[in-house]
Formats: C-alpha cells, structure tokens, sequence
C-alpha cells in the first residue's frame, strides 16, 4: 500500500467521523464546530480519482447509520441527560480511547462512537498496536531491530547523516530503494511476528484474558462501534463481548505474517504484523481484527 493511497483512506475516514459528528449536531440542534476540518476534508477527497464517488459513498454510508444512532442516542439521553456538544476524537487520542466521536451529555458523562466505514465487506481494524502496547502486554522491545533496520536502510543509501524523516520521504519517492527497504525490512516483520506469537501463548490465563480485553476495549462502558458495509450496519457494545477468564485461548501461526487467537478452539482474532507507513521505513505495529466477520 504506498503512502498515497494511505493518505486517502485516513482523509475519507476523518471525513465519515465528521459526517456523523455534524448529524448528531443537527439532530440536536448543537453548534458543529468542525466546518473548517470537513471542508477541507472534502476537497482533498475531491482532488483524488473518483473523488465524487467517493464522497457519495461516505455520505450514501451515513444515511445508513443514522437510524441506529438516532436509537443510541435516544436511549443515551434518557440515562444521561441531553447532549450539549459534540466532539471529534480524531486521532489525537489514540492511545487512551478508539472512539472517532464522543457526545457531551448535560451530566457530563459521554457517549463514545468508535466507527467504520468500510467500503466492500469485513469489519475494518478493532485496534492498532505500537511498540508500546506490545512492551507492555507481550513484554516485546523491537527497538534495537529498528534501529538496526534503519542502519542498514542509510549504509545503502550512503546517506548516514539525512534525518529519519526527509531519508522516509527519499524511499517513498524511489522505487528501487523502497524495493530494497521493503526486503530489508520483512525480515525484521517476520521475526516481530514470531516473537509476538510465542509472547502470547506463553503469558498465564489471567495475563491472556487482560490482552483481549484490552484490544476490544472492554473497559469502557459508553463505547459503541459501528460498522457500515457494502452488506449494512453492524453495531455492538465492547463490554458485552468481555472474554472470560475460564475461556481456553490458544494462538495459531497464519501462513502470511500473522497468527490467529483461537477462544474454545473458534478463531476469534487475527492479528497482523505491519508498519505503520511502509514496511522497511516506518515503526512497526500490529492490526487486530475479527476473525469472524459475522458479529
């Protein structure tokens, strides 16, 4: 996937959040405060190929949801009080929260939309995992493999004194060197994933069950996800999927570069070992998905 094509997805994405968070401001007759970040939003799409019809797709995929919101919120306000403003997460808050956006109620409690919208079929990522989150539940430190990747990449760029970021945009920009980035760096992936895979199945019961819950979010009891898809909407609550401590949970090599969490011998979860812009150039991370797309 080249950095183009990333840059789409994420501007789409932000543009489908602010469509929601400007329907709950019109449902509510609340001042929407991101006019600026939406427009600018829209004319990016517009400026890609099918840019049009990428817009109708976001906003054809709003019509979509909005019934299920409207019912959430309603359900919402008669626990909390009515909504008094509406606020974009986007992706400041990554790490403490996945909501894209939260609803104020008057009590000041929230209620927090984690949403997708997914273009054909599937359900889009459940979570991305930094370095730091595999260090602190995998107890997984790459550091010193990245800097060694990073080495490698400047010794055969004979560029050792370019900073990270303009030596990033160098690659990005040149075919044959992101080709030898790429192979210098799979390597690196491949070995993550196999450290990962073997970390997880070596952590206790309790230490397993703390993981999922992590990844699903089942901390955070006003969260909801919605999914919207080629085939409709799907919505669920993360604190009703919590894994329970008695379940037998087991991971499972895949045969690209991931491994399946398998609960009661039933593939659950699929993780991913990627970079976050580019294998080769970037940190790496793991994207967690469903196994399963029927919710």
């Amino acid at each position: 996937m080249d950095n183009r094509k990333l840059k789409s997805n994420r501007a789409q994405a932000d543009y489908f959040e602010l469509l929601v968070a400007q329907y709950i401001c019109h449902l509510y007759n609340i001042r929407f405060a991101y006019s600026k970040n939406l427009a600018f939003l829209s004319n990016q799409i517009l400026a890609l190929p099918s840019g049009k019809n990428r817009l109708k797709l976001q906003n054809d995929n709003l019509l979509k949801i909005a019934p299920k919101l409207k019912k959430i919120l309603k359900t919402e306000i008669l626990k909390k009080g009515k909504i008094i403003e509406v606020i974009w997460v986007g992706r400041k808050l990554t790490i403490k929260t996945t909501s894209d956006v939260d609803a104020e109620h008057v009590t000041h409690e929230l209620t927090r939309f984690s949403i997708k919208s997914i273009l054909q079929s599937g359900t889009g990522t459940i979570k991305n995992l930094g370095m730091k989150s595999l260090k602190k539940y995998l107890g997984i430190d790459s550091s010193n493999e990245y800097k060694e990747m990073w080495r490698k990449l400047r010794k055969y760029t004979r560029k050792p004194k370019m900073s990270q970021q303009k030596l990033k945009k160098r690659v990005l920009s040149n075919k044959k060197l992101l080709g030898w980035a790429t192979k210098n760096g799979q390597k690196y992936q491949f070995q993550l994933n196999k450290l990962c895979l073997t970390a997880f199945n070596a952590l206790s019961k309790k230490d397993k069950v703390k993981f999922l819950n992590f990844i699903l979010d089942t901390q955070n009891k006003d969260l909801y996800v919605i999914i919207v898809n080629l085939k409709g909407v799907i919505v669920y609550k993360p604190i009703e999927k919590a894994v329970k401590s008695l379940s037998r949970i087991k991971a499972k090599k895949d045969s690209g570069v991931g491994y399946t969490i398998y609960i009661d011998n039933i593939p659950s979860y699929r993780i991913q070992t990627n970079a976050t812009n580019g294998i080769g150039i970037s940190a790496f991370c793991q994207r967690v998905f469903f196994a399963d797309t029927n919710l």
